[in-house]
């Protein structure tokens, strides 16, 4: 970037200010977390001030550099940079740190501060989401072209991210993938919460790295070196065919007299005698959130010369021969003109299961969807998330489509957050449901981040037979729903899996799609735009005496059910519930002429009964682990039954008549 007049003496003021921050925030908030803001305050100042491509009056602006602080509990670092370059985040938002409704959270959140791009907090995660980030860039760079998208992704991470399994699987994809425009930063600094780095970690990292694909710096003790900081940076830059790690010798806490070095640093806030002996050494003054107006400016003028470069930017963009309508369409988040004129029909009374279903939806939608990339954790073909003639996404191939992120469950979850994060795609990606818990913090951190991403789930219950209980899901969909923002749909038949994909693009946050692997009758009465109101009813019962409800490969017991209830001369509506989030969306009034008040009503579905309670009087379902058998056979042996559907409806009807 353009370098803005400075002086040695200038820059180390600001580095000092910046270490003043890093002390006063978690002070005044009485938390920790200081040390190694404190310790990371040069880098930071040379990235800013040096490396990174960003506009603060425009923090969307397509071609920025992505930043990504995986260590996220550093956040006071960030927010201070943030307010320095002109962000819109003021000094009374940093003396309101990890307080109540304030702009800055103990950890770095998206959406909620300008200048944040993903939520961090749990380790490993950023980094993660950095390599989700620049599979993203290059394939929109391939695509549209450099002169529109040609950025760089940032992300530091510390020894806590290191250690996390999840980084190692993020590292040795982004190796095989050669993400040559992802640099990460190693803050080395030997320290954890419980003691020197020592007590539990002997890792190689560099030779780790290296053995993944990757380029590394080691610039060693060199964390107060300006210039070896930028040269690294440098260095990474100009590998274009592999990521790149610098690792940098830190010390947290310094320059405090007292506790440099000290795991103290990490977890607990410094007291005022620590903070002033620190801000002795510096030589400023002991006055909370300290930033003379030459340091403000400074910073101040280095992030305006953003505004020139983006608005070069947009100069180009309106020159550039590219699809527009494709371009649009990516940024959007949806499809060209008539992406829906395509989508398939199934006949009624055949059997199919979802995940095939699923597959057929996608075939048809994908070439209307030009952001639509994705793919499975080695179970591509077994989960519906093909896309079949679109190319592999790789470093011979960076506009392809298809992504094959191996056995890697853990590491697709974060790179779909990171990918939905940096915007210009539809990422998706799949595996068996059972494998849900290995994604499981990346699914809560993209419902918490509203990423636009989708998770594809298929072996939705003990129908996937004789594999056995480790890989039946009986507890699984139930804890998704558990997830406060995550729409979760589970269709009924293959017409309402083409209203789940609809509803996943649609969406303005993540989406778990949750498929059969057994087949399923299509059922004339259901509708893929209802799926859209959470549930609806299958027929014309106006006055029911029972209601069912049922969900997946369970909507046809239900319907199994009420037919044989009707030869009894009972009448039943069936409701079909493929999302409870989608129908708790809907008003009183819709949900109500749904499920009335006073009618008996029974769920089934092949999972726990645990919060059926909700929209049912009695609950069908496997409230133990499955076993190896056939599917149906282990169904029916756990009561998934129509015999028992309707026995329980009858027990809530004779309660309610007393016959």
């Amino acid at each position: 970037m353009t370098r803005t007049q400075t002086s040695p003496e200038l820059e180390r003021l600001a580095i000092d200010v910046i270490r003043g921050i890093a002390m006063d925030g978690p002070a005044a908030a009485n938390s920790g977390h200081q040390g190694t803001a404190m310790a990371l305050a040069p880098l930071a100042h040379v990235l800013w001030s040096r490396v990174l491509k960003y506009d603060p009056e425009r923090p969307d602006w397509p071609d920025r550099d992505r930043f990504i602080l995986s260590n996220g509990h550093t956040s006071i670092l960030q927010y201070a940079m943030l307010h320095l370059t002109g962000y819109d985040l003021t000094v009374e938002d940093l003396k309101a740190f990890r307080q109540w409704d304030s702009r800055t959270p103990g950890h770095p959140e998206a959406g909620h501060t300008n200048g944040v791009e993903v939520t961090t907090g749990p380790l490993g995660q950023g980094f993660a989401n950095a390599v989700g980030m620049a599979v993203a860039e290059r394939f929109l760079r391939s695509t549209f072209g450099a002169d529109v998208i040609d950025h760089h992704t940032y992300v530091v991470l510390g020894d806590g991210c290191m250690s996390e399994g999840l980084s190692h699987e993020a590292a040795s994809f982004a190796g095989h993938q050669a993400l040559g425009h992802l640099i990460a930063i190693y803050d080395n600094n030997h320290i954890t919460i419980d003691g020197r780095t020592e007590l539990a970690l002997s890792d190689d990292a560099p030779q780790r790295f290296r053995s993944y694909g990757w380029h590394v710096v080691d610039i060693g003790e060199a964390a107060e070196n300006l210039g070896a900081i930028e040269a690294a940076f440098g260095a990474a830059r100009a590998e274009i065919d592999r990521p790149s790690l610098v690792i940098v010798r830190s010390h947290i806490g310094y320059p405090s007299p007292t506790l440099t070095d000290d795991h103290a640093a990490h977890g607990l806030a410094f007291g005022a005698e620590e903070i002033r002996a620190a801000k002795e050494v510096m030589g400023l003054p002991d006055v909370p959130f300290f930033i003379p107006d030459e340091v403000r400016s400074y910073y101040r003028s280095i992030g305006a010369v953003g505004a020139t470069r983006s608005a070069e930017w947009d100069q180009r963009l309106a020159e550039a021969d590219l699809d527009r309508y494709a371009w649009n369409a990516c940024w959007a988040r949806t499809g060209l003109e008539g992406w829906r004129s395509d989508l398939p029909t199934f006949e009624v009374g055949t059997s199919v299961a979802t995940r095939k279903a699923s597959q057929a939806v996608v075939d048809a939608i994908a070439p209307g969807l030009p952001g639509l990339i994705g793919g499975a954790a080695d179970l591509t073909g077994n989960t519906g998330t093909e896309l079949t003639g679109l190319g592999v996404q790789s470093k011979a191939d960076p506009g392809g489509r298809q992504i094959y992120f191996g056995v890697r469950e853990h590491a697709m979850g974060a790179a779909l957050v990171g990918m939905a994060r940096h915007g210009g795609v539809v990422p998706f990606g799949g595996t068996f449901e059972v494998f849900a818990d290995y994604m499981r913090p990346s699914i809560r951190l993209a419902a918490l981040s509203k990423a636009r991403c989708v998770f594809v789930f298929s072996h939705d219950s003990v129908g996937v037979g004789e594999d056995g209980p480790t890989h039946q899901p009986v507890e699984q969909t139930m804890s998704l729903r558990l997830i406060p923002g995550l729409t979760v749909i589970r269709p009924g038949d293959a017409s309402e899996s083409i209203g789940a994909w609809l509803c996943a693009i649609d969406g303005d946050g993540p989406t778990a799609l949750v498929f059969s692997r057994q087949g399923m009758p299509v059922l004339g009465s259901t509708s893929a735009d209802a799926v859209a109101r959470g549930a609806y009813a299958l027929d014309q019962v106006d006055d029911p005496a029972g209601i069912v409800i049922g969900t997946g490969s369970e909507l046809a017991v239900a319907v199994a059910a009420a037919e044989q209830l009707a030869a009894e001369g009972i009448a039943v509506r069936v409701v079909s519930m493929p999302s409870w989030e989608l129908f708790e969306a809907q008003d009183a009034d819709y949900r109500t002429s749904i499920l009335p008040e006073g009618v008996p009503t029974v769920s089934v579905e092949a999972g726990v009964t645990l919060g059926w309670d909700r929209w049912a009087d009695a609950a069908v379902g496997i409230d133990r682990f499955g076993a190896s058998a056939p599917g149906n056979t282990t169904l029916r042996e756990l009561g998934i039954t129509t015999g028992a559907v309707a026995d329980a409806l009858k027990a809530r009807l004779g309660g309610v008549t007393g016959g």
